[in-house]
Order: C-alpha cells, then structure tokens, then sequence
C-alpha cells in the first residue's frame, strides 16, 4: 500500500490493544470465578493493569506520532488520550507497583 510503514504500525497497535483485552477479559473471568483474593486473580489484574496501561502510553505515543504536528494539538483527540495514557501509569499503582504485585503473588504459588 501507499502508506505500509503506518500500516505496520496500526496493526502492532491494534495487537497491543487486543491484548490488553484479553489480559483483562482474562482477569476479569477470574474475579467472577474465584473472587478478589485469590492469588491468581491478584496476579491476573496486576497484568492486565501493568500491560494495558504501558500499552496504551505506546499505542497514544504513536498515535502522536502518526498524526505529527497536529498530535500535539488539543483540537485533536490524540493529544487527550496521550495525557490520560501517561495517567494510567499511575493511577491506581505504579507500573513497578503492578510487577511487585505479580512476582510476589506468582513466587507464592
């Protein structure tokens, strides 16, 4: 196609974004079999969140990037969902939080 190297990059975030999903889908089934203490779910959720949220900085970051100039731009979404990606990194547990979480509960079993 005319445009392949954005192409391939739409595709990786697409992935990105489908697996995020699925760790959460994944967590989420847990929950609702085994309820909020087991150390599976634990773990689980600590993925999910640990993925879905650096995925989501990369996938915005390039978002940014693909849409150039016009990304920094508060007339464009992107730069909304850029702010509130970084914001998910933090919120609710750091990134190094949530690998914390998953190697002390994963050790366990």
């Amino acid at each position: 196609t005319e445009f392949q190297g954005i192409s391939f990059k739409l595709a990786d975030m697409i992935t990105a974004i489908n697996a995020a999903k699925m760790l959460t889908y994944k967590a989420v089934w847990l929950k609702e079999q085994k309820g909020l203490s087991d150390p599976e779910f634990i773990s689980a959720a600590a993925q999910a969140k640990l993925f879905a949220s650096e995925m989501a900085s990369k996938v915005t970051s390039d978002a940014v990037q693909i849409h150039g100039g016009y990304g920094y731009m508060k007339d464009y979404r992107v730069e909304e969902f850029f702010r509130a990606a970084r914001l998910m990194e933090i919120v609710e547990g750091t990134s190094e939080i949530q690998r914390l979480t998953i190697s002390s509960w994963e050790l366990k079993s």
